[in-house]
């Protein structure tokens, strides 16, 4: 493709066109050797490896019919987490296809535009979607096609340098950006991670189409079982736990907080072992509050769409940081492996530790470039690096801790406050349980500083409250950073990925008096 920006690799890494791609032979190879034991859950019914694969290889079978081939295009799009789009997954691999999964709901932004960018040559659905001229099949229409197919296995045409998916960014800054990620970087990205948690389920409560679905196949890589579980409660989650323990599951930073502040879940979730997080800056006495109470092992992974994951929080990590190291709970961790990380200034050159700036970072494991979108492309991968728009710092020790995003820094008379660092001051107080802050116009200080705080259980907001929690901000940090509007609010806007809506805040902000 013309418009993407490859990202070079070493002699050991590049792939004879010829070879089929690893990382989806690894995984065919997977379901292959545990094909006795159960590999999907939903509720009381439950498929075994050898029924994952069959599945997969009859749906391939009907997408190859339906004009699916190596480099075609396939969109994805479903209402709700269905269990079917990890064999719609797989079978898109097979065939080497480019995938575009969405998650419809009342949060996504810029379906339209997703459908038409992506430029599917087939869209599977299960719910309305908006026509954009490529030929659509319902999902249902397509299991039932499967299902009438005689099981057989089907070759895989995948190569390491083909675009395995095309993922969208949130939109929440303006047009959704698709971020094309090859079948080599993806197998990039498993070589760099973790192996799943041994003796677990994984328990999986967020999107498949974006980072679970991803855990999901390196569990059934690792020959463990997945549950879906949709939609996400905190009790229905404590009741699966307890039904299928011990769970390895990833949460987001708002379910967290959700779990932590339900009284059947806030002081323990029975079966719950493992806990994965990183999707939003999480504030560090709340974290400290679910790791003292549940327990277990905790493991936070810092990554983009763009890049995958960047930095690890180990669980080695969080037990040091209850045993007497509470800091490093605000941090994102080091580096992983095969990853360079940067903090640069302006101008490119880095900084020293300690002082903010943008990270940068390179790996095998980066994106091709944004699909079909050459200048945005070439604004964030300079000379083999991904700018990632996020701004921190590292510490002595390697620690990198996240200071914001590029462009949601306020300008407070011409100085740079960070969002993030207020967060976890406001979040300090006892009657905070969530703090978002965003900026907005002032014609006094160019900007001010917005906070949006959701009371903690058995507190009663008002603007006493709010000036407590304040004056945290100013002893912790600076007057400069000190809120001059806060809003309270029963729930942070979210967006389709769980992660606080700040758009839709600053909007809010705009238009309100605190």
């Amino acid at each position: 493709m013309a418009s993407m920006m490859p990202v070079s690799r070493s002699g050991a890494e590049r792939q004879s066109p010829m070879v089929a791609a690893r990382y989806v032979t690894s995984l065919v190879g997977a379901l292959e050797r545990y094909a006795g034991q159960p590999a999907l859950g939903v509720g009381p019914v439950v498929l075994g490896f050898q029924d994952v694969l069959d599945g997969a290889h009859r749906l391939a079978g009907v997408l190859s019919g339906a004009g699916i081939g190596r480099g075609s295009g396939l969109a994805c799009v479903t209402g709700t987490n269905r269990p079917e789009v990890l064999l719609v997954r797989i079978a898109a691999h097979l065939l080497g296809a480019r995938l575009t999964q969405v998650l419809a709901g009342p949060a996504l932004y810029g379906l339209d535009f997703v459908l038409r960018d992506c430029r599917p040559d087939l869209v599977v659905h299960d719910v309305p979607v908006p026509p954009t001229g490529a030929p659509r099949l319902p999902l249902a229409e397509l299991l039932r096609r499967a299902a009438e197919r005689e099981p057989g296995a089907v070759p895989v045409r995948a190569r390491e340098d083909d675009v395995a998916r095309v993922t969208y960014t949130g939109g929440t800054t303006g047009r959704p950006k698709g971020v094309a990620s090859t079948f080599g970087a993806m197998a990039a990205r498993n070589a760099g991670r973790p192996a799943a948690w041994a003796g677990s389920v994984y328990l999986s409560v967020t999107s498949l189409a974006q980072r679970s679905g991803g855990r999901c196949l390196e569990q059934w890589r690792a020959g463990g079982r997945v549950e879906i579980l949709e939609p996400f409660a905190p009790g229905g989650f404590a009741a699966a736990c307890r039904r299928l323990g011990p769970v390895a599951t990833y949460l987001t930073t708002s379910m967290v907080y959700r779990l932590l502040d339900d009284p059947a879940t806030a002081h323990g979730v029975p079966g719950l072992e493992a806990v994965s997080y990183g999707d939003s800056p999480v504030h560090p006495e709340r974290l400290r509050e679910a790791v003292t109470r549940w327990g277990g092992r905790w493991r936070q992974g810092y990554g983009t769409n763009e890049a995958a994951v960047i930095c690890r929080l180990s669980p080695a990590d969080h037990d040091a940081a209850v045993a007497g190291r509470p800091e490093l709970l605000a941090s994102v961790g080091r580096p992983v492996a095969g990853v360079e990380v940067e903090v640069r200034e302006a101008r490119g050159a880095t900084v020293a530790a300690g002082r903010t700036g943008e990270v940068w970072m390179r790996s095998a494991a980066m994106m091709t470039g944004y699909w079909g979108r050459p200048e945005p492309t070439a604004e964030v991968l300079r000379d083999g690096w991904l700018r990632t728009g996020d701004l921190g710092h590292f510490g002595a020790d390697g620690y990198l801790y996240l200071d914001d995003r590029l462009h949601d820094v306020v300008m407070v008379h011409g100085d740079n406050v960070y969002c993030v660092p207020v967060e976890a001051a406001l979040a300090r107080h006892p009657a905070v349980a969530q703090a978002v802050v965003v900026g907005r116009h002032s014609d006094l200080t160019g900007e001010e500083v917005c906070a949006f705080l959701v009371p903690a259980a058995g507190y009663e907001p008002g603007a006493g409250l709010a000036a407590e929690a304040c004056d945290l901000v100013e002893k912790d940090l600076a007057p400069a950073h000190r809120p001059t509007a806060v809003f309270w609010e029963r729930a942070i806007p979210l967006t389709a990925r769980g992660k606080p809506d700040k758009r839709r805040l600053r909007e809010r902000a705009a238009g309100r008096r605190a």
